[in-house]
């Protein structure tokens, strides 16, 4: 399954409890940007919510530390 970076991002800072106001202003994007992101997630995993969501992503590989590594802005 194939998620672009901001879609990981955004899906790592969900799974580490943030809520979507404070996911858009870590990443500097807008809530709705980011309910659009979650949303393409949900879709292309076929998510029936949120926690479904999480759980289908670890299944396939997109929270492993590969992926984390991925997507860490450099500094």
């Amino acid at each position: 399954m194939y998620a672009t970076k901001r879609e990981k991002e955004v899906l790592f800072k969900l799974c580490e409890g943030f809520s979507s106001k404070e996911i858009g202003a870590t990443l500097f994007i807008s809530q709705h940007t980011v309910e659009t992101h979650k949303r393409n997630l949900m879709f292309k995993l076929q998510a029936r919510n949120t926690v479904h969501l999480a759980i289908l992503a670890e299944r396939h590989g997109l929270l492993s530390k590969t992926s984390l590594s991925e997507t860490a802005p450099s500094h």
